[in-house]
């Protein structure tokens, strides 16, 4: 730090900057200060840029919070982009059209949209996928947000697989108690009551679903989430906003499925 003493009307000059300080007025514990400096310089106070670095810090924090959010919409939109091409690859433009104008309603919709436990059906538009003993592929999809997990799972139907859906890990391990056990299970992290990972080590203690491929999606690293996807066996790791197609091909080749089905 550089010091210096100056009386009234001295100047101190940043000549590479264009700044000028100078001296007005010297009063008992209170100098008067002048700074003449270009205009995209910015010049505050001490008080005032602390104060801005708090508002600047608080709106972080806001949009930090919001990136969840922000995520699961863009995921939404991202799977229904490719479900309506599915439908167009098929001719059917009034479907494609009716799953596009579902989604943007939903997105424009405000918060209380109700949870579905079992979204709308989508008939299977390449066949029923079987596995190695001519059974339809099943899987189990635990998503808390409900436009993503209707539209993931009508574009999972469209694919042929047989899909149930729940909202909670807590819920996903009832479900797998009460039920046959799925090919594999699609598992979001950010769950109400038993988070993502949570849900994954209750899983993985039974031997019963070794079997079972799990894959994780998520807008947040496994770092981040706390889970080591190779000591839990997470068989791939999707980040949102998913890319829908990608997602299908890698669930078939993580399953064994393409040697299964292929013709």
């Amino acid at each position: 730090m550089l010091v210096l003493s100056r009386r009234e009307m001295d100047l101190v000059r940043f000549p590479d900057l264009g700044i000028t300080i100078e001296i007005l007025k010297i009063k008992g514990n209170t100098v008067r200060v002048g700074v003449d400096a270009p205009i995209e310089i910015k010049v505050l106070r001490g008080e005032l840029e602390s104060a801005e670095s708090q508002q600047l810090t608080k709106k972080i924090l806001i949009t930090g919070e919001q990136e969840h959010t922000v995520r699961n919409k863009l995921n939404s939109l991202s799977i229904a982009v490719a479900m309506a091409e599915k439908h167009l690859a098929r001719d059917r433009t009034e479907q494609a059209a009716n799953v596009l104008a579902r989604v943007i309603s939903q997105l424009e919709q405000a918060e209380g949209i109700p949870m579905a436990s079992r979204p709308a059906d989508e008939s299977a538009d390449e066949g029923i996928v079987t596995d190695l003993n001519g059974n339809s592929v099943r899987a189990l999809l635990v998503e808390d947000v409900e436009n993503e997990r209707t539209m993931l799972t009508g574009f999972l139907r469209l694919h042929g697989f047989e899909v149930d859906a729940v909202d909670d890990g807590v819920k996903a391990l009832e479900y797998l108690e009460s039920n046959e056990k799925p090919n594999f299970i699609l598992m979001d992290m950010g769950l109400p009551q038993l988070d993502g990972a949570s849900t994954i080590r209750s899983i993985r203690q039974s031997p019963a679903f070794d079997p079972v491929e799990i894959f994780a999606i998520s807008g947040e690293t496994a770092q981040s989430v706390g889970i080591d996807p190779g000591k839990n066996r997470i068989a791939h790791w999707f980040q949102k906003p998913l890319e829908p197609k990608k997602l299908v091909d890698k669930i078939r080749v993580f399953s064994g499925i393409d040697s299964v089905n292929a013709s």
